[in-house]
């Protein structure tokens, strides 16, 4: 049986694996990790021992990279957006940074994981954040190589394509009104009881739960917050103003 290929794509830390769990439960099927890496043994990986002709997979990559990136077939893609203000402050938690002088310099450079974490502890929260300010604004895959464009860039290649475009925040706030949109999107029929449960047990909280016993360092660094507007209790007033500034043409998505 051809898999119909239902593709999770945004961003980095926007939510992509939240919401490719919450899909896979909703459909009842897979989830498979990585689109365009499937032979790889992602941690988040799941329900690979349910039968279904649909199968989920979650992507950072670019519109124009997307359709290339494997040899499926795609089926449907929806996108998540999430606050760039809020993936700021949920990645410089997440990824290992290097000093300054070394982040500045040019050309790439030849660095192993062990030591890039021995170097996070040297990075302030400060300089952090001001690295992630500039790959979310400008794009800088020295981070890490999703970031190689920005975010404004990632997300408007999306824009008027068919793709059904998902709001972090609505997802938190209304997660049953957002299934059954996903749902009507993939054209697939669920009652109410069952997205219901789906979104209960795919819930933040309920993974964190599950996931804080697991050994994988990954699979419980991924789920930190999930939650919206932290960037309030971050940012400077001068920080504030820089988004304001770059993204005031699409202010009607966030209130920069």
């Amino acid at each position: 049986m051809v898999k119909q290929n239902i593709i999770v794509a945004g961003y980095p830390k926007s939510g992509t694996t939240w919401l490719s769990r919450l899909v896979a439960e909703l459909v009842s099927c897979p989830l498979q990790g990585d689109w365009g890496f499937e032979e790889l043994d992602a941690p988040y990986k799941e329900g690979l021992e349910k039968e279904s002709k649909f199968q989920v997979f979650k992507s950072h990559h670019t519109f124009q990279e997307i359709e290339n990136a494997s040899k499926l077939e795609i089926y449907k893609i929806i996108y998540i957006i999430r606050d760039p203000r809020d993936v700021v402050v949920s990645g410089s938690y997440y990824f290992s940074f290097l000093p300054k002088l070394l982040a500045e310099k040019r050309g790439n450079l030849n660095i192993n994981r062990i030591l890039k974490k021995t170097y996070n502890r040297l990075v302030s929260n400060k300089e952090k954040k001001r690295q992630m300010i500039d790959a979310v604004l400008n794009g800088n895959k020295k981070i890490n190589p999703w970031f190689a464009s920005s975010w404004k860039e990632h997300f408007i290649a999306y824009l008027d394509t068919g793709v059904l475009t998902i709001k972090y925040e609505d997802l938190i706030n209304s997660p049953e009104f957002e299934s059954q949109k996903i749902l009507d999107y993939l054209g697939i029929e669920k009652n109410e009881n069952h997205i219901k449960n789906s979104v209960a047990h795919q819930s933040f909280q309920n993974r964190k739960l599950n996931d804080s016993g697991k050994k994988d360092s990954h699979q419980k660094k991924l789920l930190r917050k999930g939650t919206s507007g932290n960037w309030k209790k971050e940012f400077t007033k001068e920080e504030i103003t820089l988004f304001r500034n770059k993204l005031k043409d699409i202010n009607s998505l966030y209130n920069f």
